[in-house]
């Protein structure tokens, strides 16, 4: 039996013949003794017990005091009450005070025994309790620190277990799903979950986990998913794949975007190379000089192409490091609009205005790249006025900062495509059906640019009404830093 008791009582002849008798019916108990309760206690205090017998009455401390201290020290270990016959009141308030079981005396050696053993059975299936539930504790701590979320999902289908993980990628906290159906916590879960691969029991490679999507407050949420039974449920693990699906969509969008806007400068280049090197046909100076201008505008097209991927890559990288010092906007509107209207001298059907104040302060950043971000908010605002009309570049002083707004009367944007329009590769006219091409990284590299200088680039458009992009950027103070808090880029 492999047990460990203590048996108290201060009749040393009780104490010498009963351990005895209990081992020769017990096999491999090992049993302790004390004569007075103050000894038990300091036996109590070393040793967990797998059972205690204490007669009632003894000196000093009686075993109803012993009994009330063994509660407090060692709540779970079952204790045997010995009392005298005609005792029965002590026996009822020796069991109210927490004892296992009583034992008159004479005491009857059957009964005895069998009460002790179901004692020890009882102190047994406590410890083991007690370990599965230290056992269960460490499960959940080591739950708690996991990438992957897990949740736990009972026969009834509610959710009992939701580690911080599942909270991270779901934004559903703890209270929001425990005790709570799955089907009400995760919405579309009685749609996904009889597509979820399920093993009967957890192995490496068991089971491949399957990508579905949860549509969660209005947000696309991506998630690998399997999940494994157990004795009372299903216990999913599941872990984020939204952003390397994004990232697949990217890469699907930089692919079709610059093979396309390769593929019609290279057949330019190549039809006009290929038109010079012919020798049936004869060339005058005019069709070369024209075939040579195509294959020259059409590199540059190329390189321009080139760069913007180039410079995108340095900006996500951080390898890019932008040079600080004052700028007057005036000077930069007046010079970047008249570069505008030289670029765009054909287009007889519009106009580019610039509308500034006589005096305006300076601004801290880089004039170099402040010129890429006029350049190309402008060259946006013509190439999408196909019906043409005026272009505006404003300037103004505004709440310690300086304004400038870019105005065209053009196609406008949708509201679902404005926060849309910041982002890598994004055109507002995809298809090129009204012939704006682009890499689609003009609008992304502004907002990097004018974020990198403190500053936010925002828009305001009406479909079929033109846009206004806004850059807001903090004026510099006499001693060179930034005068205004920087406002956080929101596209």
């Amino acid at each position: 039996m492999n047990a460990r008791i203590l048996l108290v009582d201060d009749d040393r002849a009780l104490l010498d013949a009963l351990p005895e008798a209990l081992r020769l019916r017990m096999d491999g108990i090992q049993i302790d003794t004390s004569e007075t309760a103050v000894d038990a206690l300091e036996r109590i205090k070393q040793t967990d017990y797998d059972a205690i017998v204490s007669d009632v009455k003894m000196p000093g401390m009686d075993g109803l005091a012993l009994l009330h201290e063994i509660r407090e020290l060692r709540p779970t270990t079952p204790t045997l009450m010995i009392t005298g016959h005609g005792e029965r009141e002590l026996a009822v308030q020796a069991l109210r005070g927490g004892a296992y079981d009583f034992v008159q005396k004479p005491i009857d050696r059957d009964y005895f025994v069998a009460s002790l053993e179901r004692a020890i059975q009882l102190r047994t299936l406590d410890r083991k309790v007690e370990q599965q539930r230290l056992a269960l504790e460490r499960h959940a701590r080591v739950l708690e620190h996991v990438d992957d979320g897990v949740f736990l999902v009972d026969d009834d289908g509610v959710i009992q277990h939701w580690n911080p993980a599942a909270q991270a990628i779901t934004g559903i906290a703890p209270e929001r799903a425990l005790g709570r159906p799955a089907e009400a916590t995760l919405p579309g879960w009685d749609a996904v979950a009889p597509v979820i691969p399920i093993a009967a029991a957890p192995g490496p490679g068991s089971l491949e986990a399957k990508v579905i999507p949860l549509d969660l407050d209005g947000r696309e949420l991506w998630i690998s998913i399997s999940g494994v039974t157990f004795s009372d449920g299903i216990v999913y693990a599941f872990r984020s794949l939204t952003e390397e699906r994004a990232l697949d969509e990217l890469k699907g969008e930089f692919i079709a975007t610059v093979s396309h806007e390769l593929r019609t400068p290279l057949a330019a280049i190549y039809g006009s190379a290929q038109t010079l090197l012919r020798e049936d046909i004869e060339l005058g100076e005019p069709d070369k000089k024209r075939l040579l201008d195509v294959i020259a505008h059409e590199s540059e097209r190329l390189g321009r192409i080139a760069d913007d991927i180039l410079f995108a890559n340095k900006l996500d990288s951080g390898q890019f490091a932008l040079g600080e010092k004052g700028v007057d906007l005036r000077v930069l509107a007046r010079d970047v609009v008249e570069e505008m209207r030289a670029c765009f001298v054909a287009r007889t059907d519009i106009s580019i205005e610039l509308a500034a104040p006589d005096t305006l302060e300076s601004v801290a950043g880089d004039p170099d790249r402040l010129r890429q971000v006029f350049i190309n908010l402008i060259d946006n605002a013509v190439k999408y006025s196909p019906e043409g009309g005026r272009v505006e570049l404003a300037i103004a002083p505004r709440d310690g900062g300086i304004r400038i707004a870019v105005r065209d009367e053009g196609i406008g944007i949708a509201p679902l495509e404005q926060r849309r329009i910041f982002g890598k590769f994004y055109r507002v006219d995809p298809e090129l059906a009204r012939g704006v091409g682009g890499t689609g990284l003009g609008l992304y590299i502004c907002r990097e640019l004018v974020r990198r200088m403190g500053g936010r680039l925002s828009v305001s458009s009406e479909e079929g009404k033109g846009s206004i992009f806004i850059v807001d950027l903090p004026v510099q103070t006499a001693g060179g830093a930034e005068r205004g808090a920087a406002v956080a880029q929101t596209a």
